[in-house]
């Protein structure tokens, strides 16, 4: 039964830290989008691109759809290791 927990717990450890890293990535894409590439909805307005200005909205709200859903999986991640009394003190989600 040991290495079957082992098992588990490995799982557990490595969806929190794959979890964890898509996270990242979304974090990181909003603030590119956000920060960096916003002119790019501008410029399809004023270069009369209502179809390429709508889509880079659409792709905005996409990524903070993502980032909603990814902190959700986290927040339950979380609230199943406490469920199973599991001690991962060094997961990152």
């Amino acid at each position: 039964m040991g290495e079957r927990n082992d098992v588990f717990d490995d799982f557990v450890l490595t969806t929190g830290n794959i979890v964890a890293n898509v996270r990242l990535l979304v974090e990181g894409a909003i603030t590119l989008y956000e920060d960096e590439a916003s002119p790019l909805f501008r410029l399809g307005l004023s270069h009369d691109q209502p179809i390429a200005a709508t889509a880079f909205e659409v792709i905005g709200t996409a990524l903070y759809e993502l980032r909603t859903q990814v902190m959700a999986l986290q927040e339950r991640h979380r609230r199943e290791i406490g469920r199973e009394g599991g001690d991962f003190s060094s997961m990152n989600s």
